[in-house]
This record gives C-alpha cells, structure tokens and sequence, in this order.
C-alpha cells in the first residue's frame, strides 16, 4: 500500500549512490529511511570515457537493492536523478537503460546547472540564510559554485572536477606527498580561474560548503578541536596531516571516517585551490545539498 506523506529520492552521482526516504512535516521533513553505497562510478571510466562492465554492474546490483527497499517504503513520490559521471560516459545510455528496468521508475540525468540549481534549493531548503551566499559543493566528478539570495539564484556554475576525477589523475600513484598536492591544487586553480572575475564581481557575505569534503573537515576538526572555524589555516593544517601519513592506504587521521579516506586528500586539494581563489575567509557547513533540493522539488510538485 502507498503511504501517502512518503516521498524517496535517489541520487546516483559519482562517488556513491544514495536513497533518501523523508516525510513531511509542516515546512520541513523528517528521514524515515537512507541507504548508500560507494559505487564510484567516475573510477570506472575508461580511457575512452566508458563505464567498464564491472562498474556498471556494481552500480545495477546497488540498484537491485534500492529496488528491493522501495518494495517496502511504498513512496507515495519518487525521484530519480543522474549527475557528472554519466554526463561524462559515452555508454551512458546502456547504463540508464538497465537502471530504469531495475527501478521500475524513470531516471532523469540532470544537466551540470541544474544541478547546481538543486543543490542551492537544498541548501536554501535547510539553512534559512537570509544574506547573499557562495554555496559550493565537491562531488565525484563534478564541483557547483552557486551564489543566491534567499530562493534566488543569481549566478551558477558546474566545474569538471571532483574527488574521484581528481583521485584517478593526481593520486593515482597512491602517495599523500607535497608534490601530488600541489599539482592536484594547481590544477584546481587552472579550471577555478576563468570564473572568478565573475564571482567577484557579484559578492557574497556568507560562504556554505555541502556535501562530502566539507563534512569530512568538519568532522576531522569536531574531534581534533584545531580550529574555532573552517578557514585556510585549517585545511593547510589536516592537508599536513595527510602528508605524514604519506600514502592513501596509511591514511589515519583522528575524526577521518574510514569510508572517506579514498577521496579524501583529493577533494581536500579542490577545497584548498577554492579557498585560494575566491579568497573565501571562514566556510560554515551546510545541512542541506542535492538530496535535500530534490526533497524540495518533490514537495512541490505535490
């Protein structure tokens, strides 16, 4: 039976796939139920920019159980989006196709802009800021920088670069040392640079950073207790501490959830060349991205 105040989004991006069950509840809503999965679709790229046959079945078989627990939540909605690492595959379509099959529900690959769009409603959904805000957001493939006011998106952009894409061409040798950073930074700052004019030139007073990097920071300083705010100094401080451990697989940092280590000092690396770039002062973490903006979508077109 469909109940009726259960709505389920399910993102599939690059680095993980993740479902999302919420109800309503007067403005806002409560999670009733979320699963996720390191899919790592961008790792499965191939020189020809194809997803490789394991990738694609690792993300069917992560599908498959999505499907077996929508059995069971019986959504009244349910929204499904795609993002930057089928936007990049060539054999995107023999993965969609097999995804819709398994879903039993359309798949909708979502451009770069509305993705940064989303992640603005979901950060505008969550964190009521009332001034004008830089949101950024580090994903798999793909980096948003948006600036708005309250529901309005004034300026938005979607950079080809991600945790993955940025673990796969920087720290593919597997080594945390000052050299892969700063040629994983650098490169950061060559694709940042033709946008920063025009962020600049429309300002922001408050900087909001969504999803996984951002959070991994937060959580990394929570514990450690390095810093009063999320600055330059701080970043510079734990990308120090990744260099003493000097390769991924030694990678232990206190408050660094085992399940980030891998695209850990990569978005790390995109994180810094932002904050160098935009001359961001102090982030704040944001409880809301593209999950909770499709959320919103959901809400509305009810």
């Amino acid at each position: 039976m469909i109940k009726e105040n259960r709505y389920t989004i399910i993102d599939l991006g690059s680095n993980s796939f993740h479902m999302l069950t919420v109800t309503r509840q007067g403005n806002g809503f409560s999670v009733y139920s979320k699963s996720k999965q390191k899919v790592r679709l961008a790792s499965g790229l191939d020189h020809n920019q194809n997803l490789t046959q394991q990738t694609m079945n690792n993300g069917w078989a992560c599908l498959q159980q999505f499907r077996d627990e929508l059995n069971q939540l019986a959504p009244c909605r349910i929204l499904i989006t795609a993002t930057a690492a089928l936007r990049m595959a060539n054999n995107k379509q023999t993965f969609l196709d097999r995804a819709e099959i398994i879903l039993q529900h359309p798949v909708k690959l979502i451009s770069g802009i509305e993705e940064a769009k989303t992640i603005y409603r979901g950060v505008a959904f969550t964190d009521h800021i009332i001034e004008q805000m830089l949101v950024i957001d580090i994903g798999g493939a793909s980096t948003e920088l948006i600036i708005g006011k309250g529901h309005d998106i004034l300026l938005a952009t979607s950079l080809n670069m991600g945790c993955v894409t940025w673990l796969n061409n920087h720290f593919a040798d597997n080594k945390l040392n000052q050299h892969n950073f700063d040629a994983a930074v650098n490169t950061a700052r060559q694709v940042i640079q033709p946008q920063i004019e025009s962020y600049q030139e429309r300002g922001w007073s408050v900087t909001m950073g969504a999803s996984g990097t951002i959070q991994a920071v937060h959580e990394i300083n929570s514990r450690q207790k390095l810093s009063e705010l999320l600055s330059l100094e701080l970043l510079n401080q734990i990308k120090e501490q990744c260099i003493l451990c000097q390769d991924i697989s030694s990678l232990q940092i206190d408050g660094l959830k085992p399940s980030r280590i891998p695209v850990f000092a990569s978005g790390l690396s995109i994180l810094i060349a932002l904050f160098e770039c935009l001359d961001i002062k102090v982030m704040q973490r944001s409880q809301g991205a593209l999950r909770e903006g499709l959320i919103s979508i959901l809400f509305e077109d009810k």
